[in-house]
């Protein structure tokens, strides 16, 4: 195992420097001139020309990225154009722990969600609450997130103002104590979380369901209710735990679906993490910032999916890595 996580590894430098390499290219060839944020209008030609050879703008595309190759292979992804020149992993650092947190958070209750209905409506076969659990499973699956989180907002913030619109804490939070504040921060956290919840439990449900309803009808499962083990022990101690073997793998698969989504719900409940800045460094041509998050962004997706193939051979000793 641990020679296929090394050769894992060896195939994802490649594969990272590839696309940090084509996101250089691409966001040059976009419209616009990242040093017309910092040129105020009837600033002198010489002026805006030395603001720009500052940045570096001046020089030709490729010799731009000969020497942002230099600074990457240093471990240097340069400062950012539209935050004060801060480095650009001093930006991340604080911007990270907020995606990550909303990420882990939405991966597991897209999990416990997902198995608990995908469980249930197996089990439950062609019965009324099978066939209520997968309309509102493909219901919620088909729905944008974006538009989700406006309704959420629409009636759960402002016509019924349970959960606050924004903000990972309210104003004057930094007075309360720890378990005040951390209930705040939590408190925050529901809708955007229950929003990439629920679209993405949706799609897990309906997965675990097809699972379960295969396995159920193998010999094994007929054999355990002949001995007459109580249908609970055969459902989660035998069922279960080899539908489980195949969404496994999603784990992995999931990870690139909730950092799109919370780019999305980020800008809109207005959280300061990697979604947000990504957003802003867009808008504003921040080459140094894009690059450097479209680095952590790939490298957080491959990690997720190697994950997800080192648990699956975990859970099954079959599977040979």
């Amino acid at each position: 195992m641990l020679v296929y996580i090394l050769r894992r590894l060896l195939v994802a430098i490649p594969l990272v420097f590839g696309v940090l390499t084509l996101t250089f290219f691409i966001i040059r060839l976009a419209p616009g001139d990242p040093a017309a944020m910092f040129i105020q209008p009837g600033i002198s030609p010489k002026v805006a020309d030395q603001i720009r050879e500052q940045y570096g703008l001046n020089d030709p595309v490729f010799i731009q990225y000969i020497k942002w190759l230099g600074s990457v292979l240093q471990g240097d992804f340069g400062r950012s154009f539209s935050r004060a020149q801060q480095p650009v992993f001093d930006v991340i650092a604080q911007a990270l722990p907020v995606t990550i947190t909303i990420a882990l958070l939405t991966l597991v209750a897209n999990f416990i969600l997902g198995i608990v209905i995908g469980v249930v409506s197996a089990v439950k076969q062609n019965s009324f609450l099978d066939r209520f659990l997968t309309v509102g499973a493909l219901f919620f699956y088909s729905m944008p997130e974006f538009w989700f989180a406006l309704m959420m907002i629409i009636v759960f913030a402002l016509k019924l103002p349970i959960f606050p619109v924004s903000g990972l804490n309210e104003i004057g939070a930094e007075s309360y104590g720890p378990f005040r504040f951390m209930l705040d921060r939590i408190w925050h956290l529901v809708l955007p979380v229950t929003v990439l919840s629920i679209n993405g439990a949706a799609g897990i449900a309906r997965y675990v369901r097809g699972s379960m309803l295969e396995v159920i009808r193998q010999d094994y499962i007929r054999t355990a209710r002949a001995k007459g083990l109580p249908e609970k022990v055969v459902i989660v101690r035998h069922a279960l735990r080899n539908a489980l073997l195949p969404v496994i793998t999603l784990m992995g698969g999931s990870l690139p679906f909730i950092f799109s989504g919370a780019l999305f719900i980020e800008v809109i409940f207005a959280f300061p993490g990697m979604g947000r800045v990504t957003v802003e460094a867009i808008f504003a041509r921040d080459y140094p910032l894009i690059i450097a998050n479209t680095f952590i962004s790939g490298t957080l997706i491959i990690m997720g999916n190697l994950i997800a193939d080192v648990l699956y051979a975990v859970v099954d000793p079959r599977i040979k890595l």
